[in-house]
């Protein structure tokens, strides 16, 4: 399948799998702690570079650009009904107050902005996390995994899993396809029938994995696998001279910015202050 395609040989499926988590790390550490719409937009262009050099085929591409499309719309959507902050301007009149909303229903200005900021959290998060999935084979993260001391058994089980995710889809294309040829449609019958039918669609789906994951598992019985055995790896993780300088300034970056917020935060909490790091709040308030 097209989806499950993976770039090993693109420029980030040459880097050490251990340095692509650090770094899928630091890019959720900054969306975490980076407020600014302006370094949020920019830690998403990052993200996007990063998937870029990922190489992905045109199936992954479409299906980011619909996960990143879903969530952009419902978090600016949701945050702009729900937003409870004051001030607040209404952009839209949904519905007048009644019984039920006594300030009735509105799209607030703000809360479109506050929800495109939880956007770009979300963007800059699921570009890495996608150019990582889409560059490295699950053998690859096994090795990595291992590398920085992981019990085996939860590295086994975490790369079982994503093995298991082709099967899932594929099982689910051949249920889709079933129902489609006995004459199933979307909405044909109400919203009642279809919440009914697609909940009943699950059930060869769970079925199935079931029995194949009892598979799985006899057959690994049956080979006498031991999980306290020794083993070796076909592949070895070395990190390169560049990998140690991208490294470092991952490191340096992400300590110097956690730095910077913890000591903002107690300025803000009347805990700490230290009239030499003026500079350092202004920067925090400015850019983070």
């Amino acid at each position: 399948m097209d989806l499950f395609i993976r770039k090993i040989d693109s420029p980030v499926g040459r880097m050490d799998v251990r340095l692509k988590m650090v770094f899928g790390f630091s890019m959720s550490l900054v969306a975490i702690m980076v407020d600014s719409l302006l370094t949020l937009s920019a830690a998403a262009m990052i993200g996007i570079i990063f998937f870029i050099l990922s190489r992905p085929n045109i199936t992954q591409v479409k299906l980011v650009l619909f996960s990143i499309g879903l969530i952009v719309w419902s978090l600016m959507v949701s945050q702009g009904m729900f937003y409870n902050q004051f001030p607040r301007n209404v952009l839209v009149v949904l519905m007048e107050p009644n019984m039920f909303f006594r300030e009735g229903l509105h799209i607030y200005q703000q809360g479109i902005y506050h929800g495109l900021i939880q956007s770009f959290r979300f963007i800059a998060m699921i570009f890495t996390g996608y150019a990582i999935c889409f560059s490295t084979e699950p053998d690859r993260f096994m090795t990595g995994l291992l590398a920085i001391r992981v019990p085996f058994s939860l590295a086994f089980m975490s790369v079982t899993a994503i093995r298991f995710l082709p099967v899932i889809v594929n099982e689910f294309k051949t249920v889709r396809t079933a129902m489609y040829l006995k004459g199933y449609r979307f909405f044909q019958f109400g919203i009642c029938h279809l919440i009914k039918t697609e909940i009943s669609a699950l059930r060869p789906i769970i079925i199935g994995t079931i029995n194949r994951s009892q598979e799985v598992a006899l057959s690994i019985l049956t080979r006498g696998f031991d999980i306290e055995g020794s083993r070796t790896s076909l592949y070895e993780e070395r990190f390169k001279p560049h990998h140690w300088v991208i490294l470092t300034g991952l490191v340096v970056f992400i300590g110097g910015l956690l730095y910077c917020k913890v000591m903002f935060w107690l300025y803000q909490s009347e805990v700490y202050y230290m009239v030499e790091l003026r500079p350092l709040y202004a920067f925090v308030r400015n850019w983070l």
